[in-house]
């Protein structure tokens, strides 16, 4: 198997566990602190890593993509914790897969922020609308 395949499988399964596993600290941390704890968790991992792996540059562009990218994480793991402990992880993993396929086919056709544009076929469209046909029946029931 690719290991790029093998990466978003384990994200994909990881993601589902993440949701559990949040919902429950919100009960006792808030919104709040369980966003800043997280944050802090993910911020400590990426450091260790960027200083034995790498050596970055720090260009101006570089950390606002970095602190854009943080505010987004911030906003997407309260959304997900919030959605997620009031209808349930599957129905709210099948809303937010089926907004990034939407999403992720503007930004393959368009190439939004510098992403290279991409034609979209008729299978990847078919492929598309059977999995948001699946997560309408998850939402659904």
């Amino acid at each position: 198997m690719n290991y790029v395949v093998f990466l978003a499988i384990s994200a994909g399964m990881a993601i589902a566990l993440q949701v559990t596993i949040n919902t429950i600290g919100l009960k006792d941390l808030g919104i709040g602190g369980l966003i800043g704890i997280s944050g802090l968790a993910t911020a400590v991992v990426g450091f260790v890593v960027t200083l034995s792996a790498q050596r970055p540059e720090y260009t101006g562009k570089a950390l606002l993509c970095a602190l854009a990218s943080g505010v987004l994480g911030a906003f997407i793991l309260g959304s997900i914790v919030l959605a997620a402990g009031h209808g349930g992880v599957a129905r709210t993993l099948s809303l937010v897969i089926a907004s990034q396929l939407l999403a992720g086919l503007v930004v393959d056709r368009i190439g939004l922020l510098g992403a290279a544009s991409q034609e979209i076929g008729t299978v990847k469209v078919l492929g598309i609308t059977l999995i948001l046909i699946g997560g309408v029946l998850v939402v659904r029931s």
